[in-house]
């Protein structure tokens, strides 16, 4: 595996190679749910390029950037475990300084982190400008449990006209259901059995009923008794990402929640 930290010098690679190429972007910080992305990457390309930067720009709270977990020592090596054939490692100059023709901003509708996270999203889409540029990628990895990031990122690429595909990878969850997440870190192991509860409870109340507000009434409840705060939860039809009271397929209830004063997101 080649570790590269200049844009010039990856830019130039993936000019040569475009069509060979899975990108996976990362904040770093890898777990199960990346390692699957790789994987997918990897089967799918005869190239796959990681990417790790910790975007400050999208950390709305200087505090929540400054508690993300961060262990590069270990990412390098299930990289190199799990096959990545170039490591993109840049710092905040090698990214932001990159000089590219500036893109459309999608317009964000019903994306419920937009309300709670100001600035959030502008922030990814930024770093995903300057990532997609220097990166010229055939494929680009990302993972369903961020399915609000994914919609925003996609809608970016179609409005762009990047010449790059968006292949969805599906949520890993742990024994206990719980979404693996770089945040799970800062949980103690009561905490994580206690947001698992949460995700096991909602994704069987969703096989048992065909109408979401009754549902919504139950997840309300159970974290009430449970004394667990949350910003949202909704439903939504994931095909056009309007909200309806159906439960089936194609649709998707979102959550925010707080354990131990830790902030998670999912959908199931």
């Amino acid at each position: 595996m080649k570790i590269v930290k200049k844009s010039n010098q990856i830019n130039k690679y993936c000019i040569n190679n475009h069509q060979k190429i899975g990108f996976v972007p990362t904040l770093g910080s890898l777990h199960k749910g990346h390692i699957s992305i790789i994987k997918k990457a990897k089967k799918e390309n005869k190239k796959c390029i990681v990417s790790i930067f910790l975007n400050p720009k999208q950390f709305n709270k200087k505090k929540d950037l400054l508690s993300y977990p961060n262990n590069i020592k270990r990412d390098i090596k299930l990289c190199k475990k799990n096959g990545v054939d170039i490591l993109f490692t840049p710092n905040y100059q090698q990214v932001y300084r990159w000089k590219n023709k500036k893109s459309k901003f999608p317009i964000i509708k019903n994306i419920m982190e937009q309300k709670y996270r100001k600035g959030h999203f502008t922030g990814v889409i930024k770093v995903m400008e300057k990532l997609l540029n220097i990166i010229k990628c055939h494929k680009i990895y990302l993972g369903e449990k961020d399915f609000q990031q994914l919609v925003i990122i996609k809608n970016f690429i179609n409005i762009n006209k990047f010449k790059t595909k968006i292949v969805n990878c599906k949520t890993i969850r742990n024994k206990n259901m719980l979404a693996y997440s770089s945040r799970n870190e800062l949980l103690s192991n009561s905490d994580i059995i206690e947001a698992g509860s949460i995700s096991n409870f909602i994704i069987k109340l969703k096989k048992k009923n065909k109408k979401y507000n009754l549902v919504r009434k139950k997840i309300i409840s159970y974290l009430k008794s449970k004394k667990i705060k949350y910003d949202y939860i909704e439903n939504f039809n994931i095909t056009n990402f309007k909200t309806t009271n159906t439960l089936n397929k194609k649709s998707r209830i979102f959550i925010a929640f707080y354990i131990n004063k830790i902030r998670l997101i999912d959908n199931y």
